[in-house]
């Protein structure tokens, strides 16, 4: 899978998060992650959450398809509360 992003995207991502957008294949390749889609904006935006194991934590990204192989990676976060409890009923 080919991961795309916006450099200055990332730096922001790396500021505001602590995580950069380089990583992002990490949730995205998790075998046990939730996705829903995001309706927030006017193109079909993913949401996979996921448990990283090399960080321990539950990770959020956000992103989009450009092609079928192709990942374009608009945010890499910690889960929030309401998010880690979606995603542990899901999965533990």
């Amino acid at each position: 899978m080919k991961l795309t992003f916006d450099p200055d995207k990332d730096a922001t991502n790396v500021t505001k998060h602590g995580l950069s957008l380089a990583d992002a294949l990490l949730v995205f390749d998790a075998p046990n992650k939730l996705t829903l889609v995001s309706t927030r904006q006017d193109e079909a935006r993913l949401m996979d959450i996921a448990m990283v194991e090399v960080a321990g934590v539950v990770l959020v990204l956000v992103y989009v398809m450009r092609q079928p192989d192709e990942v374009r990676a608009i945010s890499l976060r910690r889960a929030s509360k309401q998010e880690r409890t979606l995603y542990a009923k899901n999965y533990h």
